[in-house]
Formats: structure tokens, C-alpha cells, sequence
């Protein structure tokens, strides 16, 4: 597995402002195809070997942590590693599309850190260049005890414009979203967890109530399909009825791409009923020949989960059955899926027309 310090190495074993080493490793640490797991582990290894301000694992982190703003679907801006007269001195910028901006202070550790009205000074001078008066900042802490910058930004007049968060809690945000994007959208998903980031209205508690309540049902209804994959025949519930041609062109019609790719690849499997394996290697192949559906990570059996339960939450208020048939095999130790015989066709078509066919390339 990649380290971070042979990355370093291949740089020179430094990071300056300013210099081509620098470029070279924050478009390397951008790259869409480090999943998660391998950056939180750079994250890690960067805590881990720190040992001051200076450090090349020190300005790696803080590189790192502001590269986490396009996992979040923010446009990100990196800042400096030293402070310097007359420049725009803070460590990142995230942007959201309508505007919001946060701005990042990242540090290793609590300790030193001065007053946070070094922060609250780049909010003041950023809003006011800019004309934006949604400018907020943000701590992203290493390690450390942080209740006593907690109070420092509490007892100031920036309270309601600072947040602090831990890393780990961040990394924790963005394997949220990629729970939350299977199930609700790539673009709904960016919204509620960029929504975790910006502060909240604190007045109407309401504000809070309804994000929490929102991400809580997506996360359960997601559970919920996988406990439900468990069981060996499904329970046709009485209320649900078979589907139109017409009402299950305009279901499939608001599909994500990870509903899409899932549909395409169940009609286009050899044999049925298919693995989950299967079918994940299918939707990764679609994914790879079809990159105008944006899905550029490793597809997984907790994705396959995750457009189904999609997939359900859409389909529930409409009072129609489900047109996947699932449960678990014995046989093949793994969970398999078929399209419903009555729908197969429907489908078929639905994905020829949407261009998201590839079997004859694939042989």
C-alpha cells in the first residue's frame, strides 16, 4: 500500500509554497480512484509522524484534509503553508455552488494555537473582498484536548460563524455521503452532509430537527433493505400493486445512477438469479464503458444495498410492489436478484434507450 512518506520521498522530502512539488502532490492526492479508507489511512500515518508546524507530514495533512472538499462536492482553494505579509494566509477554502464559503484552519494538534481571532480575522477580510456575508471558518483538529478552543470560540464575538470539528469525525461525514448517494442521489446526499458543515440557524431548533430526521431516515431505510435482503422470500405486502408500462417508465425515469447502473446490470446478467458478485461486477463494467453516469469508484455490495433501498423509498408512496426480485442463497453462499419476469422486457428496453447496454462489448 501506497505511504505517504514515499510520496514525500519522490517529492524531495518537502513541501513548499509555491513550488512544482507542492502541484504534483495535491492534483496525486485528488485523484478520484484513492478510495476512502486509503486517504483516512494518509490522514493517519500524517498525525502519526507530525513533529511541528514545518513538517512535510504537518503541510501533507493540511493538503489532505482541504482535498477532502471535493469528496463533500465543494470547490476547493488550498492556502499557505506559512503565513506571509500581505497574502490571504488561511490553510483552504471550501465554496458551495450558492455561495457559502468555509474557510479551513487545520492543525495536527491543539497544540499551540492562539487566539481564534487569527481565523475570525481571514472571515472578515474574505467576506468583505468577496462581498459574501455566508463566510464561516472552520477548525479541522488532528489530536489533542479541544475543549478549550470550543470555549475560546463560544466566549467570542465569531461563535456564530466558527465550528470545529476532528478529523476522524470528517472522515466520518464523507463515508456518510457515500452511504447516503446510492439511496437518495449524488446531489441530495452533497446537500444534507455539506448542510452538517455550514452552522445552523440556532434560533429554530426546527432546522436542526428536520437535517438530523432527514439523514436518520435515509440511514434507516438503507438498514432496513439489507435486513430485508437477509430473508429468504419475500413478504408481498397487500397494498402493493403490479405496475403499469407506463407508470414504471416514469418510476425509472428519476432513477440515480447507482439505481441505474444496478437496473442495467440485472437485465444484462448471464444467467439468473444473480449473485450479488455478479451483479457488482456488471455495475462496475457499466460504470467503467459509461462515464457520462459520473460513478468513477469501486462499486460494492453495500451500493447494490443502497440503490435498493433507493429504489424503495420511491416506490412506497406509489403503493407498488417491487419490480427485484432478492434473497439469500444457500447454494452460492451470497445474496441473488432478478428482475420480475413481467417487467424484464420493460426494463430491457428502458436501459437500451438510455444507452447503458453493453453486453455485446463485453462478449
Amino acid at each position: 500500500m501506497i505511504e505517504i512518506k514515499d510520496v514525500l520521498h519522490l517529492l524531495g522530502d518537502e513541501l513548499k509554497d509555491g513550488t512544482e512539488q507542492v502541484n504534483r502532490f495535491r492534483k496525486f492526492i485528488e485523484k478520484e480512484k484513492w478510495p476512502t479508507e486509503q486517504i483516512k489511512k494518509w490522514l493517519d500515518e500524517c498525525i502519526n509522524e507530525s513533529k511541528g508546524a514545518h513538517d512535510p507530514y504537518n503541510r501533507a495533512f493540511q493538503d489532505l484534509v482541504v482535498s477532502l472538499g471535493k469528496r463533500l462536492g465543494f470547490e476547493i482553494q488550498y492556502g499557505r503553508y506559512v503565513g506571509k505579509s500581505g497574502e490571504e494566509n488561511y490553510d483552504g477554502i471550501w465554496k458551495r455552488k450558492n455561495g457559502d464559503t468555509i474557510v479551513l484552519e487545520v492543525k495536527t494538534s491543539t497544540w499551540p494555537i492562539g487566539s481564534v481571532s487569527q481565523l475570525g480575522d481571514y472571515l472578515d477580510q474574505l467576506a468583505k473582498k468577496e462581498e459574501n456575508k455566508n463566510v464561516f471558518g472552520l477548525y479541522v483538529i488532528g489530536k489533542g484536548d479541544i475543549q478549550p478552543l470550543i470555549e475560546q470560540i463560544l466566549g467570542g464575538k465569531y461563535k456564530d460563524r466558527m465550528r470545529l470539528i476532528l478529523y476522524d469525525d470528517l472522515m466520518e461525514i464523507i463515508n456518510l455521503k457515500e452511504e447516503l448517494e446510492p439511496v437518495i442521489g449524488e446531489k441530495q446526499a452533497i446537500e444534507k452532509v455539506q448542510n452538517l458543515l455550514l452552522p445552523v440557524e440556532s434560533i429554530n431548533i426546527g432546522n436542526i430537527v428536520r437535517l438530523i430526521i432527514e439523514i436518520s431516515t435515509t440511514k434507516s431505510t438503507a438498514a432496513e433493505e439489507q435486513v430485508e435482503e437477509k430473508v429468504e422470500k419475500e413478504v408481498i405486502e397487500e397494498e402493493e400493486e403490479p405496475w403499469t408500462k407506463a407508470e414504471l417508465l416514469s418510476y425509472l425515469k428519476d432513477a440515480t445512477p447507482y439505481q441505474r447502473l444496478l437496473l442495467a446490470a440485472l437485465v444484462q446478467v448471464d444467467k439468473e438469479p444473480a449473485t450479488s458478485k455478479q451483479v457488482t461486477f456488471l455495475m462496475n463494467e457499466i460504470a467503467k464503458r459509461r462515464p457520462s453516469e459520473g460513478i468513477d469508484k469501486r462499486i460494492t455490495g453495500r451500493d447494490i444495498a443502497g440503490a435498493r433501498a433507493g429504489l424503495k423509498m420511491r416506490r412506497k408512496p406509489l403503493k407498488k410492489e417491487d419490480i427485484i426480485e432478492s434473497s439469500w442463497s444457500h447454494a452460492e453462499r451470497d445474496y441473488i436478484y432478478k428482475i420480475k419476469d413481467n417487467y424484464k422486457q420493460i426494463v430491457i428496453d428502458w436501459v437500451k434507450s438510455e444507452k447503458l447496454w453493453i453486453k455485446e462489448e463485453i462478449g
